[in-house]
């Protein structure tokens, strides 16, 4: 049985574009991270646990967030939900504990969060995926009410 081709995505707007642009730089500069950690965590004998541990969790969120820069590509609501869940526990910690050279990878993580919550991004996914009606709206509007106008 032959597989019908799917509807084209339209056009992404300049700010999915961008998100999509930051998070793959973000997640390129967490593997870089995660590899000088590792480098560091091999050679040194005092806290090679923590270090290589520390490169494993930065490899683990690079990877997890290269595999949501895609299906955010495709128009994924959830991608992009899950990204800003990411941004928000990974950065704000870090940019809060002031750490010098992730600080700067944070910012820029959480500017790619900012991106994929602008009003022409949220209109995108809008048109792709609609979000469904919430069920008790559903429901109310059904019932019989004698506020309601006929």
């Amino acid at each position: 049985m032959a597989r019908t081709p799917s509807t084209p995505l339209p056009r992404r707007p300049l700010t999915i574009r961008a998100a999509i642009a930051v998070e793959v730089l973000v997640s390129i500069l967490f593997l870089i991270a995660g590899g000088s950690f590792l480098i560091s965590g091999l050679t040194q004998e005092i806290d090679r646990t923590g270090l290589i541990g520390l490169a494993a969790l930065m490899g683990g969120i690079a990877i997890i967030q290269l595999v949501l820069v895609v299906g955010l590509a495709r128009g994924r609501r959830g991608a992009r939900e899950l990204l800003t869940t990411i941004g928000l526990i990974v950065g704000v910690p870090i940019l809060v504990r002031r750490t010098p050279g992730l600080s700067v990878v944070c910012i820029v993580m959480l500017l790619g969060v900012v991106l994929m919550w602008l009003p022409t991004s949220g209109a995108w996914f809008q048109r792709i995926h609609p979000k469904p009606q919430n069920k008790w709206v559903r429901l109310a509007s059904r019932t019989a009410s004698p506020f309601r106008k006929r």
